[in-house]
Formats: C-alpha cells, sequence, structure tokens
C-alpha cells in the first residue's frame, strides 16, 4: 500500500509539473511571436499591447472560480477537462483568421488553462505537506524549463514555416497530460483541501500576511508580464530577431538554476526577506541594463541571466508566505496570489505598449526599474505597514 501510495504521489507531481512546463513554453513562445502577430496581422504596438491584458482577462476567472471551490469539486475531472479545452484553445490560436480572432481565442486558451492552474497547487500542497514551499518552487522549475524551451520552438518553426505551426505542436502535450492524468489513481488525501465559502474570503484577506502577498505580487506579475510581453521587442531596437529571442531564453534559462536554488531557501528562510535580497539586486541589475549605455553583446546576455535568476524566486516564495498562514485553504491562497499577479500582467503590459507609441520602447521599458524599486520598498517597509504577520 505505500508503494502504491508513493506511486501515485509521483504520477500526480508529474502530471502537475508536466502541465506547468507545457504552460510556461505556450506563454513564452506567445511572447517570442509577438513580431509575427505584427507582421501578420498589420498592427500597432498599442493592439500588440492588448494580447497580455486579454489572455490575463479570460485566466483570472477560473483561477478565482475554481480555486475557490477546490474543496468541493471533483479535482481530477475538473483538471482533465481543464487540460483537454487548454489543447482546443491552442490550436483555434493557430487557426485565427484575424487579430480579432486571435485576442479572442487566446482569451478562450487563458480560461481552460485558468482551470488547470487553479488546481495545480492545491494537488502539490497535499501532496507533499511536509515541504510544500520546496515543491512549489520546484514546480515553478518545471515551468521555467518550458518557458525556456519556448522561444527556441519559435525559432525552429520559423526557420520551417509560419508562426500557426507552433501553435499546433504546443497544443499536443497538454492531450498526452490529460491522459495520463485520467488513467491514473487519484490520492485520497488531496481532497482533504477544505470547503471555502463567501463568508471565508474577508477573514482570509484581513490577515496581514495574505494581503502583503498579494500587493508584491501585483508588482510582481508586471515585471514579468513587460518582461514575457515585450522584452524580444525591445531587444530588437538594437541586436537581430535571432538574438531577441535567444535573450528571452537566456533570461527564461536563469529561472531553472534560480528556481533549484530558491527551492532550497524556501523551507529555511524568511520567503519575504530572500525575496527582498533579490529584488535589491534587481534593481542593480536593471540600473546597470540601462543606465550603462551600449552593453556588448556577452555583458547584455549576463545582465539578462541575473536579472531572470533573481525574479525567478519572487512567485514561488511569495506564495509560500502565503500558503504558510492558512495551509487548509490552498486554493483560495493559490487564487488570491494568481490573480494578485494576473493584475499586474492586465495592468502593465498595456501600459508599456502606450508609452511605446508615445516615446520609445526604450523609455517605455523603464517601468520595469520602478516596478522593482517599489517591490523593495513594500517589503522592506512591511513591519512598519503591519504586513509582516500573519494575521488573525
Amino acid at each position: 500500500m505505500a508503494a502504491t501510495d508513493a506511486r501515485t504521489r509521483r504520477v500526480w507531481t508529474a502530471v502537475v509539473f508536466l502541465a506547468v512546463a507545457a504552460g510556461g513554453a505556450a506563454l513564452q513562445a506567445r511572447g517570442a511571436l509577438v513580431p509575427s502577430f505584427q507582421t501578420a496581422f498589420t498592427v500597432s504596438e498599442s493592439q500588440l499591447g492588448l494580447i497580455t491584458p486579454l489572455g490575463t482577462i479570460g485566466f483570472v476567472g477560473p483561477v478565482v472560480i475554481v480555486g475557490m471551490l477546490a474543496g468541493r469539486l471533483d479535482i481530477k475531472r475538473t483538471l482533465v477537462v481543464g487540460l483537454v479545452l487548454t489543447s482546443a484553445g491552442l490550436v483555434l490560436i493557430g487557426l485565427a483568421p484575424s487579430f480579432v480572432a486571435l485576442l479572442a481565442f487566446v482569451a478562450v486558451q487563458s480560461a481552460a488553462l485558468g482551470i488547470v492552474r487553479a488546481l495545480d497547487r492545491p494537488i502539490l500542497s497535499h501532496l507533499h505537506p511536509e515541504n510544500r514551499g520546496r515543491m512549489f518552487s520546484l514546480e515553478t522549475m518545471s515551468w521555467a524549463v518550458g518557458a525556456t524551451l519556448g522561444p527556441f520552438l519559435v525559432t525552429w518553426v520559423l526557420t520551417v514555416g509560419e508562426w500557426r505551426l507552433t501553435y499546433y505542436l504546443l497544443g499536443l502535450p497538454y492531450l498526452v497530460i490529460a491522459v495520463l492524468a485520467w488513467r491514473s489513481d487519484f490520492p485520497d488525501h488531496v481532497t482533504s483541501e477544505r470547503s471555502f465559502s463567501r463568508e471565508d474570503f474577508r477573514p482570509l484577506l484581513s490577515r496581514p500576511t495574505i494581503l502583503g502577498m498579494g500587493l508584491a505580487l501585483i508588482l510582481v506579475g508586471g515585471i514579468e508580464s513587460t518582461i514575457f510581453s515585450w522584452f524580444p521587442y525591445y531587444v530588437t531596437q538594437f541586436l537581430p530577431r535571432s538574438a531577441a529571442n535567444l535573450a528571452l531564453s537566456i533570461y527564461l534559462a536563469a529561472y531553472v538554476p534560480g528556481r533549484l536554488g530558491f527551492s532550497f531557501l524556501a523551507d529555511r528562510a524568511s520567503p519575504p526577506d530572500v525575496v527582498l535580497v533579490a529584488a535589491t539586486a534587481l534593481v542593480a541589475l536593471l540600473g546597470v541594463l540601462f543606465g550603462a549605455g551600449g552593453l556588448g553583446r556577452l555583458p547584455f546576455f549576463a545582465v539578462t541571466f541575473g536579472i531572470g535568476f533573481f525574479v525567478s524566486g519572487f512567485f514561488p516564495l511569495l506564495l509560500t508566505w502565503g500558503v504558510a498562514v492558512a495551509p487548509d485553504y490552498t486554493g483560495p491562497v493559490n487564487a488570491v496570489a494568481m490573480v494578485s499577479t494576473q493584475v499586474g500582467f492586465l495592468i502593465v503590459p498595456a501600459a508599456v505598449g502606450v508609452l511605446a507609441d508615445v516615446y520609445s520602447i526604450g523609455q517605455a521599458m523603464l517601468v520595469l526599474l520602478g516596478l522593482a524599486v517599489c517591490l523593495v520598498a513594500l517589503l522592506g517597509g512591511r513591519r512598519v505597514t503591519g504586513l509582516a504577520g500573519s494575521g488573525p
């Protein structure tokens, strides 16, 4: 029986990690394809800036609803439905006949993915209660592996065909993962997630730690979404297209060692203190990136790697901080974390697109530095503002 339980835990951990890796590949392929979208549909930078917010709008609803209801749902069946719908959504993006259709299909695919992402961390939290912080970091490391491969996939596809092939290929892994999940026994103890009601929501949000986590993750979402959405386009202003996609891959590749390293700190050190140190380092690196002027290619790639390394730890560590005060409500806490991050995704890339139209993409990217400074101020002053405690 113990061997069977161990095998079941390994299988479902693999299901979660593979689904998250596939999501990382799909998201970063979208960022690398922004120039292709502009060419294919003849749209402006402001219009391109709508892609990430529309995906965010589609994503948030299912994350909130499914996350809050995680204690009442048939988790296995709901997850499989989300995986299949995500696969279908990716294929539809590849078939989009117009930019308006592309935006609509991005929202549909994002909504399906929201179902999956609302359940992945509750599953991990109850599979690995003794080291959930480490598992959250390793899960996000699997996302980074997929995300690193996404731009490489785009580069390869563009050498053999048109951009639409990317989405047909990205849809396949989700079907495979759905079959694996459907054919596998579901561990009973994962159903220990407590039922969450509307009356529980206000007390949860009133906890200082949950509030601090949410505010910090809005800033983190803005930082990550700006890099994901605009970094390749920004780099094409001074490097060839192939080098721009390579720069994004280098940034994402840094997430792998970064999240592996932070996974060892997640359950051994204060998560917000670790994020504070990493955010301070990020401010310094962004200052070099934007202030040095004319960095050579190798120094530019080295700074890009460093930025990715430190940003990689933000989300899993901040989520660990929040879940630690309400482990029986992992689904709702995960929903708060995901929605907070998506607020940043919703607002900042669109704002950067508008600023790029009015000024330049180089000036618009300075938003990153402002967000990083705000993150340092928030975490550095959390004891003064009352965000350090766990609350009632």
